[in-house]
């Protein structure tokens, strides 16, 4: 029973960050009843609500008594600032005032340690080609001192020791409340992080037109790309690839075709295609 109970909650929650990555739903939007879902997932109502509670405990959705279930108002990936973010940010003011610095002026004084301060980032994902991803843009972007841990080794009891020094944990919706968790645990400060607006909108564009080609370096990625594309009604168009011995001269001439830079760097074979 719990095995089914979390495959179900498993299914439900990427429907709901998939949905609000593509903006098809938003925080407080209606969210499917037990009883709509019970044939469609071919399960018995309370294990589908033990599912949904589930969800409720991890912050992303509401059961409301006699009204139904909702999306969480306050969600985390709904990229609103959460209350403790809000606390957070009053007591820097705060402390800030305490030592003579007006909140006017904060941000540079912020701006001017990160200059000289190195902050080591932990990207958390499930596989390479997104934690390859994540540090990139983290340390380019920010000048973070970044490392890629697999939350798979976590999973089985495992605790790098780069988790353990880092300044701040990163990851993206799907894991939330496990990087929460472990946030809480280590008492580290953790952001959540989603794919970018214009980027899924432009995939969404070229899905519309015909087959859009990723080719990925983790087998485990390829299997996530379909889940979060799935909230785009040309889904059918998508096409994954796993770059290990895939040959890229049979594909299309024409078709669009994202290589991810851990493909990228998984052989030389990719070098003469724009992303």
């Amino acid at each position: 029973m719990a095995s089914r109970r979390d495959e179900i909650a498993d299914t439900l929650r990427q429907r709901v960050l998939t949905g609000l990555h593509f903006g098809t739903i938003g925080p407080g939007d209606r969210l499917p009843s037990v009883r709509a879902l019970e044939s469609e997932l071919d399960a018995d109502p309370r294990v589908i609500l033990a599912a949904y509670r589930r969800l409720e405990g991890e912050g992303l959705v509401e059961l409301r008594p006699r009204s139904g279930i909702y999306v969480a108002p306050t969600s985390f990936v709904s990229g609103e600032m959460l209350p403790q973010t809000a606390e957070w940010v009053v007591d820097v003011l705060v402390q800030a005032l305490g030592r003579g610095i007006p909140a006017i002026s904060l941000p540079e004084r912020m701006r001017r340690c990160l200059e000289t301060l190195r902050l080591r980032a932990v990207c958390l994902e499930c596989n390479q080609d997104q934690i390859t991803d994540l540090c990139a843009e983290l340390h380019r972007d920010y000048g973070l001192e970044t490392h890629g841990t697999d939350i798979d080794a976590l999973r089985a009891g495992e605790m790098p020791h780069e988790v353990r020094r880092a300044d701040l944990l990163v990851t993206t919706s799907f894991h939330g409340p496990e990087v929460q968790q472990l946030a809480k645990q280590l008492s580290k400060p953790w952001i959540v992080v989603s794919l970018r607006a214009d980027y899924l909108a432009e995939v969404a564009r070229l899905l519309s037109r015909g087959p859009v080609y990723f080719v990925v370096a983790d087998p485990r990625f390829a299997a996530k790309l379909p889940r979060i594309f799935s909230a785009s009604p040309d889904a059918a168009n998508l096409r994954v690839l796993v770059a290990n011995g895939t040959d890229l001269h049979g594909l299309p001439e024409s078709a669009p075709i994202y290589v991810t830079h851990a493909a990228r760097s998984s052989s030389t074979s990719w070098s003469y295609l724009d992303t």
